[in-house]
């Protein structure tokens, strides 16, 4: 038993020298809609309104190695005026544990391998005046690869940028909608050189380390 507490402590503290903590994510809110006026008369346009919140968290091993996990939430709502007025929403959940590694640094400029294995759970509900129905139950796992690129600027701060023109994933989407279910494999790997710097195929983020 002494043996194994010993050793325990032995791989924590050993751990320990080179673990640190990170945190990142993102947080959004959107919302469209208007009136068409003709007139003295106005009709009220569909209302859109899109919330999610993504908190990320994980510790670097080494100076080459980090792990975590990335947490969802959203909201997605769509108001059609109208007597009654229709209400359609949608609320998805999720979590993606992912790994990362550093391939090789130069000064403050990093190129990173980040891979992520995520499972979502999203559910569908219209109401139209007082009457609320449950719709489609969609569930997704995928598994996702990408390069990446970081720079350091400071000690604590580091920005990272995704590339989305090279990337590997693998997923399998199931709708279900009363006694009906819908599978859908997908599959798809490859790289798009040609609209490298289009808005969509790099996002650049940062994580603060603790």
């Amino acid at each position: 038993m002494k043996r194994i507490i010993f050793t325990s402590l032995l791989l924590l503290f050993s751990t320990g020298i080179f673990a640190q903590l990170f945190v990142g994510g993102n947080l959004g809110f959107s919302t469209t809609g208007g009136k068409i006026e003709n007139g003295n008369s106005s009709i009220d346009k569909t209302t859109q309104t899109n919330f999610s919140v993504t908190p990320k968290v994980g510790i670097f091993l080494s100076e080459k190695v980090a792990i975590g996990a990335m947490l969802d939430f959203s909201i997605q709502g769509e108001k059609t005026p109208g007597n009654p007025e229709e209400i359609d929403r949608t609320t998805t959940f999720g979590i993606a544990p992912f790994a990362r590694y550093y391939a090789f640094t130069f000064n403050k400029l990093s190129v990173f391998a980040e891979g992520s294995l995520g499972f979502f759970y999203g559910v569908e509900k219209n109401k139209v005046g007082s009457t609320t129905t449950t719709g489609p139950k969609t569930t997704t796992l995928g598994l996702s690869a990408h390069p990446g690129i970081s720079y350091k600027l400071t000690d604590n701060i580091e920005l990272n940028a995704i590339i989305g023109g090279f990337n590997f994933n693998l997923s399998r989407v199931s709708v279900k909608n009363n006694n009906t279910t819908d599978v859908t494999n997908n599959f798809g790997f490859g790289a798009n050189l040609d609209n490298i710097a289009t808005t969509g195929l790099i996002t650049i983020g940062a994580i603060v380390k603790l």
